[in-house]
């Protein structure tokens, strides 16, 4: 067959045409566009992106453990991590100034609210996900998915506003309420005393959580369902399973992965956020003996702290705290991208 119009004469990528039928089929020399010899402008600049964010996840990681180093001079990181006290700088009778650091308060309340959170949003929205993936019609799954992903990007800072204002005396007189009164008779640190509840808690600050990550989950997970080849439900169905049966035994177990993925993803979320906890947790030291009493987190003990500061020591004891809430970001992240990577597996063999 001639070919028609003029040619690469180096063979190189552009548009050959050639009449067959009547019909025009233009061809591209695969192999080198592979080879990226095409545009090499374009391979630098991405090798560039992908470099400058190696260099800077280097350069804060860096700065983070050279300026602790005043408080590993005093003190060990063992220590530090297992201490529920903060002493800043009080004089004793001897004239030496007493700095205690600890990290373990802080710790405990950032586990405690992101586990709280997780335990409401996770459930409701991986079925809220479902809902919009196989059961909403089109008329009312888009406006929904829109509104989803519309209170996803509201700033925490409205969040901590409404907490404030009505929704965290709504959460104590009613859901604190009723599982001090059941399952607190029984779980001290489900206990609360009814003639004078905390005006903050634990609790309530990951309730607060589990409004604000509810969005990403759902929004993930309908993600991770849709991609669920249709082949495979339709084929379950034909075996004579009904809708529900092939949600449950199909589509969830092909995309678990992936809403492990979403969760964990919510979860790196909740871990690090700090204006809306900051304002309803109380901020109180120590570690509570109840989660319906006041608390702190790594953030909020950072936020609430950080303009006070009066040593170098005790800078360098929240810049500690930055470091173990970086360093915590860094391996759920990581466990997120080796999920994905699973699903993406999964999905390609299926």
């Amino acid at each position: 067959m001639k070919p028609r119009g003029g040619t690469d004469p180096h063979g190189s990528i552009g548009p050959h045409e050639s009449e067959e039928g009547g019909a025009f089929v233009a061809t591209i020399d695969l192999q080198q566009a592979r080879s990226g010899t095409a545009d090499p402008l374009f391979r630098r600049l991405l090798s560039a992106a992908a470099a400058a964010g190696g260099v800077l996840l280097l350069v804060v990681t860096g700065y983070l453990i050279a300026n602790t180093l005043p408080l590993w001079a005093i003190q060990s990181p063992l220590s530090f991590i297992s201490t529920t006290a903060w002493i800043t700088g009080i004089e004793q009778a001897d004239g030496t100034t007493l700095e205690v650091y600890g990290a373990a308060a802080a710790l405990f309340g950032t586990a405690a609210t992101s586990l709280i959170a997780v335990l409401f949003a996770a459930p409701i929205g991986i079925l809220g996900a479902i809902y919009l993936v196989e059961f909403a019609p089109k008329r009312i799954a888009i406006p929904l998915t829109f509104l989803v992903e519309l209170i996803a990007a509201i700033p925490s800072v409205v969040f901590g506003l409404w907490a404030l204002g009505d929704l965290s005396l709504r959460i104590r007189d009613s859901i604190e309420w009723w599982i001090a009164s059941t399952v607190g008779r029984f779980i001290p640190w489900l206990a609360e005393d009814p003639g004078s509840p905390a005006a903050d808690s634990v609790f309530r600050a990951g309730f607060v959580l589990a409004i604000m990550i509810l969005p990403m989950i759902v929004a993930v997970s309908r993600e991770f369902l849709r991609s669920v080849p249709i082949s495979l439900r339709e084929g379950y169905i034909g075996m004579g399973a009904t809708k529900w049966e092939a949600i449950r035994d199909v589509v969830v177990p092909t995309a678990r992965v992936g809403l492990i993925g979403a969760v964990l993803l919510a979860l790196g979320r909740a871990i690090g956020e700090t204006v809306a906890v900051t304002m309803v947790i109380g901020n109180a030291e120590g570690i509570p003996t109840s989660l319906f009493l006041p608390g702190n987190t790594v953030a909020s003990k950072v936020t609430s702290n950080i303009g006070e500061v009066i040593s170098e020591v005790q800078l360098s004891a929240l810049v500690a705290l930055g470091l173990a809430l970086f360093m915590l970001s860094f391996v759920i992240s990581l466990i997120v991208r080796l999920s994905l990577r699973r699903f993406t597996t999964i999905k390609a063999i299926s």
